[in-house]
C-alpha cells in the first residue's frame, strides 16, 4: 500500500517573516524533531532565533514551538543548524553566531530528553579552524553517526587566502568536523577544495553507504550536485566529481539512509531538480549507494527551495521538508518507500 502526505507546516507570524534552513531529525525514540532558523527578515545576516518543534505520532502533529537558540543584539544571526543523536541516545545540536566571524562562536548544545529541553550553549570555535578561514557554517541539515560511534558534521567555509571580504560566502571549500568522544571533542577533517569543474563546494550533506563508507552530496557553483565518498567521514575522500545525473539550481539538498530491513539498502536523495529555478522538488532514490538514481518522483512542480529529508525506519516513513519563496512558507511532505517505486 502506498502512502504520500503534503501540509504546510511554517508560514509567517507576528515575530517571524521567514523559516528557512530546515533541519530534520527522528530520534531513536521515534520522535520527529523539525528545525529552522526562524527570521525577522530574508536576509542571512539578519535577526533571527533558531526553532524546534516536536512530533511524537510520526509528523501528524507537532508541539509548539522551542526556542532553542536566540539572536541577541550582538550577535543577531543564529544561523546554520544542524543536529545528530550519538548511539547512547545524546542529541546534539551545532549552530553559529554570526557564522563565527565578528566575535561570532561556533557552539554546541545537547538534550537527554529526546529534544524537550536543552543544555547551555558549549563552545567548539576553537575546532573549526578559526585561523584558516573567514566565515563557517555547519551542514545544514543533518549530522551522520558511523557505524563506529564517530560523530560526523559537514562544514563550509572560506579560507582566508582567497582574500575574500570578510562576510562573504564563497570562494569556499568544504570539510567534516568530526568527534570520536561522542561530542566532549572536535577536530576537523581534510579539506576538499574548488578545482576546474567544481567550484566553491559549499553546503553538503551526509548519509551512510550499505558498506559503511560516508556519502557526501555537494551544492557548489554549477548546475548539478557532486559527491564524494571516504571510508571513515573524514579522511582519504575518493571519488569526488560533479554529479550530471543530478542538476541542481545551486540550492541546498538532502540525502538519508532508508534501511528498515524489509527493503533494499536505499539512500533517498531530494533537491530541486531544476538548473535554472528553485522548483520541481523531486525525490530519488538509489540502490547503489549514490552511484546512480534509478527512480524519481515529483513532489511540488511549482514551488520549492532548501530540502531536507528525514527517515523513520521502525514507521516506515520518510520525511521531506521544503522551502518556498525563499522561506515564506515551509511544507512538510511525509510518504512511504512504496510510494516512490510506485
Amino acid at each position: 500500500m502506498t502512502f504520500y502526505e503534503n501540509r504546510e507546516l511554517w508560514r509567517p507570524t507576528e515575530e517571524y517573516t521567514n523559516h528557512r534552513i530546515p533541519g530534520m531529525l527522528v530520534t531513536r525514540r521515534g520522535t520527529l524533531l523539525a528545525y529552522c532558523e526562524a527570521r525577522c527578515s530574508a536576509s542571512d545576516w539578519g535577526r533571527m532565533d533558531i526553532l524546534l518543534q516536536r512530533s511524537e505520532n510520526h509528523g501528524e502533529s507537532f508541539g509548539e514551538p522551542i526556542l532553542i537558540a536566540r539572536g541577541n543584539e550582538r550577535h543577531g544571526t543564529v544561523n546554520n543548524p544542524v543536529m545528530l543523536e550519538d548511539k547512547n541516545g545524546r542529541i546534539h545540536f551545532l549552530y553559529c553566531e554570526d557564522y563565527t566571524v565578528n566575535g561570532g562562536r561556533a557552539l554546541r548544545k545537547y538534550s537527554d530528553d529526546d529534544g524537550l529541553s536543552w543544555s547551555e550553549p558549549i563552545e567548539i570555535t576553537e575546532y573549526t579552524r578559526p585561523d584558516y578561514r573567514n566565515v563557517l557554517a555547519f551542514g545544514p541539515g543533518h549530522g551522520i553517526v558511523t557505524e563506529d560511534g564517530t560523530l560526523v558534521v559537514p562544514v563550509w567555509m572560506v579560507p582566508r587566502f582567497f582574500e575574500a571580504p570578510l562576510l562573504a560566502h564563497n570562494p569556499s571549500v568544504i570539510s567534516t568536523l568530526y568527534s570520536k568522544d561522542n561530542g566532549e571533542s572536535w577536530a576537523m577533517g581534510e579539506l576538499l577544495e574548488t578545482k576546474s569543474d567544481l567550484i566553491s563546494p559549499n553546503e553538503t550533506v551526509a548519509a551512510l553507504t550499505s558498506d559503511g563508507r560516508v556519502y557526501l552530496n555537494i551544492r557548489f557553483r554549477g548546475y548539478c550536485r557532486a559527491k564524494a565518498y571516504s571510508q571513515n567521514g573524514y579522511s582519504d575522500w575518493q571519488d569526488y566529481r560533479p554529479d550530471y545525473s543530478l542538476p541542481d539550481p545551486q540550492c541546498f539538498g538532502s540525502v538519508a539512509a532508508y534501511d528498515d530491513g524489509k527493503h533494499p539498502y536505499t539512500l533517498i536523495f531530494a533537491n530541486c531538480a531544476d538548473k535554472e529555478k528553485r522548483a520541481n522538488v523531486t525525490v530519488r532514490a538509489s540502490l547503489d549507494d549514490g552511484e546512480s538514481y534509478s527512480v524519481s518522483k515529483l513532489i511540488d512542480g511549482e514551488r520549492g527551495g532548501y530540502v531536507e529529508l528525514a527517515v523513520d525506519n521502525g514507521a516506515g516513513l520518510i520525511y521531506l521538508l521544503y522551502e518556498d519563496k525563499f522561506g515564506e512558507t515551509c511544507h512538510l511532505s511525509r510518504f512511504n518507500y512504496e510510494w516512490i517505486f510506485k
